[in-house]
């Protein structure tokens, strides 16, 4: 344990603690400086995590943060002076490290001889580029989790990628919109006989947006890459030192902490090319963070561990322990959203619980279950505001998205690799692993879809039956990443998207006041923690294969079922049914496949595909 000042100074100046470890070990042969570094701050940072400040447009340079971000690019790593000696006109020496700094602290009246290999020692650093974690909703979020209120914002500012759109929001439920700063009609959001160029005019000239877009094009920075316009926080430049050549991939959540560096570099001095300015941004905007801590994050629920395999065992049993009655008390709250229907609540529920636990041959994308909601009530009845305030209200992340026309045809899905600037500009489905999208289909309007909001379409659809997308890297090369999002339909008629069921609406009540279901949302939040809990612990905890009797007695029930219905029984319906039975067990806090789920998972269905056959 540490002792002294450096319980007070590690905070504030982290640097203290780096250069006092190098100094009293760098002329020891024997010893490892770099270790005995990480010792330290490993304890500093385990039993003192929660004093480190969340990262802030006010945090200061040469102060210790933490963050949650997600990786957006990967850049080139860099060297930098991990090790040097100074030396001063009396020859006498002063020996310094470069570590998690970018400016070597040398003392006055000395000077570095950088022709000297021997007492010059240089590493590499990976560097990525972090963008706040795409559609966090406000309750995940450190001292505001009951605020939700701000304006929603334009889709379109996607492409333009504006700084000034992006910073210090937080938005109710993060409805992607056509509209900047104010809520717009549906009809006139879809414009559906303007062509693009119109559309771009129209918005630039709507209000402040337009100063924003120039002051943009004259900056030396070419945007902050957020992936969702609804999106608000720091964007960052993390620096790693890790012998790991890819300990992370792009899309990625982290918690990183470390020593923040705002260094403003003078671009009007020195001729700067278009990928240094992406790579050097303003330090005022996207700073730099030496990391001293990165860990891979499978959730950011605040009211959990830091990690499912940390997953205290009170708190699985707290869950498990009140399992069926929180399940019921989600589904009647689910059925409140629905006018009262069961049979969509349930399967609402599933959909929650959802994600992709495995891939088959490169084919078969196991868990995935996009749900198509039927029949909703039109958009006046704030039905989707219901649904997605619950939906944003306890999901980590989420996000709407009105399937309008204009939507499909200006918005940039798909993350493209921009060769100038050596970068990847980011899309909207650009997502992290559990995101929850809500596509509105019930402001859908008759329209034409151009070449761009035809792709769009295309990306959606893959994005839903594979769980996988090919990022857009020029010259006819892309890449393909894999996603796990769970993906809800909601309209009046069957979607021309895929999904894995469809479920048809029936309401069971008349005039739902869904103003008052929202405002109940929003003033009981113990129950609201209470479905967080639930929802983050069943999605993550370990489950158990099927059991040889019970799959035995499955694969009966299929062939039976095959011989009376050939047509329409097949292989798909047997592993839609087994998806089902796997997540409404979990749903009762089974950890393994049991046959009341299997009975229960055909009644399910059969309650379904009834309703559609009538």
């Amino acid at each position: 344990m540490l002792t002294g000042d450096f319980n007070e100074t590690w905070l504030t100046s982290p640097r203290t603690l780096v250069n006092s470890t190098y100094q009293s070990l760098c002329n020891k042969p024997d010893s490892n400086w770099e270790k005995e570094l990480d010792s330290k701050f490993s304890t500093l940072i385990s039993t003192s995590r929660d004093n480190i400040p969340w990262l802030s447009s006010d945090s200061l340079s040469g102060s210790l943060v933490k963050h949650y971000v997600m990786v957006q690019d990967i850049m080139d790593q860099e060297f930098y002076t991990k090790q040097f000696v100074a030396r001063n006109k009396d020859n006498k020496e002063f020996r310094g490290t470069g570590k998690y700094s970018d400016i070597l602290d040398i003392q006055q009246g000395y000077n570095v001889d950088w022709e000297d290999d021997k007492s010059l020692k240089r590493d590499t650093r990976l560097v990525y580029y972090c963008v706040p974690v795409p559609g966090r909703n406000s309750w995940t979020r450190p001292c505001s989790r009951h605020d939700v209120t701000a304006p929603s914002l334009d889709v379109s500012a996607r492409s333009r990628d504006v700084p000034a759109l992006s910073r210090d929001l937080t938005t109710q439920n993060n409805v992607v919109q056509m509209s900047t700063g104010k809520k717009r009609g549906a009809e006139e959001a879809d414009g559906m006989d303007t062509t693009e160029d119109e559309e771009a005019k129209k918005v630039k000239s709507d209000g402040d947006d337009g100063k924003a877009v120039e002051e943009k094009d004259s900056s030396p920075f070419q945007g902050l890459n957020m992936v969702l316009p609804t999106d608000s926080g720091v964007c960052c430049i993390p620096l790693i030192y890790t012998q790991d050549t890819s300990p992370f991939k792009i899309n990625d959540i982290l918690e990183i902490t470390g020593i923040l560096e705002r260094i403003e570099i003078d671009t009007t001095s020195c001729d700067m090319d278009e990928e240094e300015r992406a790579r050097f941004p303003p330090s005022s905007i996207v700073p730099r963070v030496h990391c001293v801590d990165v860990r891979l994050r499978q959730h950011i629920n605040p009211l959990l561990s830091r990690d499912p395999l940390e997953f205290g065992e009170q708190e699985v049993v707290g869950v498990l322990g009140n399992v069926l009655s929180v399940r019921s008390e989600l589904v009647t709250m689910l059925k409140k959203c629905v006018s009262g229907d069961p049979l969509a609540a349930e399967y609402l529920l599933l959909h929650l619980l959802s994600h992709v636990y495995g891939r088959r041959d490169e084919v078969v994308t196991l868990g995935k279950f996009a749900v198509n909601l039927t029949k909703c009530p039109p958009k006046e009845t704030k039905f989707v505001e219901c649904l997605s305030t619950l939906f944003s209200n306890i999901s980590e992340k989420s996000f709407v998205l009105p399937l309008t026309i204009t939507n499909f045809n200006i918005s940039t899905m798909l993350p493209k690799k921009d060769y100038n600037a050596n970068r990847l500009r980011s899309g909207l489905l650009q997502l992290p692993k559990g995101m929850q999208i809500i596509l509105d289909e019930t402001v859908l309007e008759p329209g034409q879809l151009k070449p761009n909001g035809i792709e769009n379409l295309k990306c959606l659809g893959n994005l839903i039956t594979w769980q996988k997308l090919a990022y857009d890297f020029g010259f006819s090369y892309n890449i393909e990443f894999e996603c796990d999002a769970k993906v809800l339909i909601l309209g009046e008629g069957k979607s021309l998207l895929p999904s894995d069921v469809v479920v048809p609406l029936k309401s069971m009540q008349d005039n739902t006041n869904y103003e008052e279901i929202i405002s109940e949302i929003h003033s009981d939040q113990e129950m609201m923690d209470r479905f967080r809990k639930y929802l983050t612990v069943l999605r993550h905890i370990e489950y158990d294969q099927v059991s040889e009797e019970l799959q035995q007695r499955i694969e009966q029930d299929f062939v039976a079922e095959r011989k009376s219905n050939p047509k329409e029984v097949t292989g798909d319906t047997l592993h839609r049914s087994l998806v089902i039975a796997r997540l409404y067990g979990l749903s009762r806090g089974h950890l393994k496949l049991e046959e009341e789920d299997w009975n229960s998972a055909k009644s399910l269905e059969r309650d379904r595909l009834s309703r559609i056959a009538a």
